[in-house]
């Protein structure tokens, strides 16, 4: 994530929280509906992932691996596996839907169901990992892969895509899913559904409202206007009397309210507490190796590409072949006569696939005209951004591991090129580096890809969650599980005396965020250990979701008695500056 990003999410900073709604909101809104089939249960998704993400990073300490995108994304997974309810005050929002030209994509989703859909939607719409999906799903990256592959097959027989039209469904496919959004800017997102979103993420954070500067001139013209014309309080008029009624009426509320808050603590004590809970969860040491990476995601762009065109006016006389076709380096792929007499063969210049072919027999052409796009078969490229404290790390001809979302396949390729002219975004600066693949048949110029390049592995050696590790002082240590625990048994804080577990020192290794190696002489393979978990909560008289703590939400009546006091014959002009006449019956 961006560090300004970061930094302004921290804050609270409205400006950047709209900015994120302005680019995030229609696509995430997209994939929360299609994931439900339902705005009753896709738009609570929505907010609770929103709400859920903008948490995560105010609370985090330093700022995000993963771009906002992807902790959103990989949120709305997690909240949607765990099973939405539904909300009947959402039920009559409409669908979102995408321009006309768009909406077959729209139609390959509603034929899908279960794991394949939500794999298909993640991979193409939320730019997710296989690797990233299995861990929430519960799956190995192989089974994402196999059910993104299932997908693909079933939209192939129910929704076939003419061969003639290939080129232009791969254009708009990729166009839709690209990190632009672009494709959702048609999106309408309804009033209702973004006022819920605000009120959500605005709880968040603190925030004071200042009047505009024509507010503040009314309320000095109403202020002006309360002013009585003359020193004697007989001349009042009835208007005047009853605005200076309510000002001292609302005087006597401030001052009770000051009071109260001053007061009422000292004597009663703070009902908020801040209270904190253990659970226990039993997991298994498993041995492997544990890799530190950099990954980045983009579009594939062919190595070669050429486009073959006329150089005058002609008359198409033959076309050999069609739009997908594989042409070896030499082969005509069309003909044209010239208005001078003279012919021209336009052949392949290399082993390649045509992409484009706009062109038919007896076609009238004029000059330039495109005959032919054509990609080379020696594979593709794609730039990846790499952060300024990685770039050391990074070498020519070092392995990258592709994975192409249309496929869900990994492909093996390296780096080809780093470019040391870094690009600065607020407080980091990313250099840009290339990554080449090889061809692979049915992939196309712009389709997106992630790539991930190992800059550092571990080797054999016993792994478990990084959460399991524990220090003290300069060592680091975890628990062993009770010798009658199983793997995936939670227990809570008064079912397990902490003090009664086996403590083992470790030396740590090589971390991936999730986990880490570790060495131990007292530990193995398949060992029970215990990961410990405190979760400190809020308790007391205040509610979750209250917007102040003062009259649980923020009604500054409430529990308030102000007994037998009679505001309505309440009469300033009898008041006299003396308590006793308040009532205005002089008791």
């Amino acid at each position: 994530m961006d560090g300004e990003i970061y930094l302004k999410i921290k804050k609270g900073n409205q400006s950047a929280l709209k900015s994120l709604c302005d680019k995030h909101l229609k696509r995430s809104w997209f994939i929360c509906y299609y994931l439900t089939m339902s705005s009753g249960r896709g738009s609570p998704l929505l907010i609770k992932a929103w709400k859920k993400t903008l948490t995560e990073i105010s609370a985090s300490k330093n700022t995000p691996k993963e771009g906002f995108e992807e902790l959103l994304y990989c949120n709305i997974l997690k909240l949607y596996t765990k099973g939405v309810s539904e909300d009947p005050d959402f039920e009559d929002i409409p669908a979102p839907h995408l321009n006309e030209k768009y909406k077959r994509f729209e139609e390959e989703i509603t034929f899908l169901d279960g794991d394949t859909k939500t794999v298909y939607i993640f991979s193409n719409y939320g730019n997710l990992r296989a690797d990233k999906q299995a861990e929430i799903l519960g799956l190995t990256p192989e089974e994402v892969s196999s059910l993104l592959k299932q997908a693909n097959k079933e939209i192939k027989e129910k929704l076939p895509v003419p061969k003639s039209e290939w080129t232009k469904n791969v254009q708009l496919f990729t166009s839709l899913r690209d990190t632009s959004n672009s494709g959702f800017a048609d999106i309408a997102v309804e009033p209702f559904l973004r006022k819920s979103l605000n009120h959500e993420v605005g709880s968040l954070f603190n925030k004071t409202v200042t009047p505009d500067r024509k507010e503040q001139q009314q309320m000095k013209k109403e202020k002006v206007s309360s002013r009585p014309t003359t020193s004697s309080t007989k001349g009042i008029s009835k208007r005047n009397k009853r605005i200076i009624k309510y000002a001292v009426i609302a005087a006597i509320v401030i001052v009770v309210v000051i009071l109260g808050i001053i007061f009422i603590p000292k004597i009663f004590g703070s009902s908020d507490t801040a209270t904190s809970v253990t659970t226990y969860t039993v997991d298994t040491v498993t041995t492997g190796s544990v890799d530190t990476t950099i990954s980045g995601s983009g579009t594939l762009s062919p190595i070669s590409q050429t486009t073959l065109s006329t150089n005058m006016s002609a008359t198409v006389t033959a076309v050999n072949y069609e739009v997908g076709d594989s042409v070896d380096e030499g082969n005509v792929i069309a003909k044209v006569e010239y208005e001078n007499g003279e012919t021209e063969s336009f052949k392949a210049p290399y082993d390649c696939v045509i992409i484009e072919l706009p062109v038919a027999e007896d076609d009238e052409l004029t000059d330039a005209s495109e005959i032919a796009m054509v990609m080379g078969t020696d594979g593709f490229t794609m730039g990846i951004a790499v952060d300024e404290t990685d770039i050391s790390t990074i070498e020519i001809g070092q392995d990258v591991t592709f994975t192409i979302d249309a496929l869900g396949e990994e492909y093996d390729g390296s780096v080809t090129a780093i470019s040391y002219n870094g690009t600065t975004s607020g407080s980091t600066t990313a250099y840009q580096i290339t990554a080449t693949v090889d061809y692979v048949e049915g992939v196309y110029p712009g389709m997106s890809a992630s790539a991930e390049i190992v800059i550092e592995s571990s080797g054999e050696g016993l792994i478990v969650p990084v959460s399991a590790v524990r220090t003290s002082g300069d060592d680091s240590y975890i628990y062993l599980a009770p010798s009658d625990a199983e793997d995936g048994d939670e227990y809570s804080e008064d079912e397990i005396d902490e003090s009664s577990l086996t403590k083992v020192t470790v030396e740590t290794g090589t971390s991936d965020g999730s986990n880490i190696i570790v060495e131990s002489d007292d530990l193995e393979e398949d060992d029970l250990i215990v990961i410990v978990t405190i979760t400190s909560t809020q308790t007391g008289s205040t509610s979750d979701d209250s917007d102040s703590t003062f009259g649980g939400r923020g009604d500054m009546g409430g529990g308030m008695d102000f007994g037998d006091f009679d505001f309505e014959d309440f009469d300033p002009g009898t008041a006299g500056g003396g308590m006793g006449g308040m009532n205005g019956k002089g008791e």
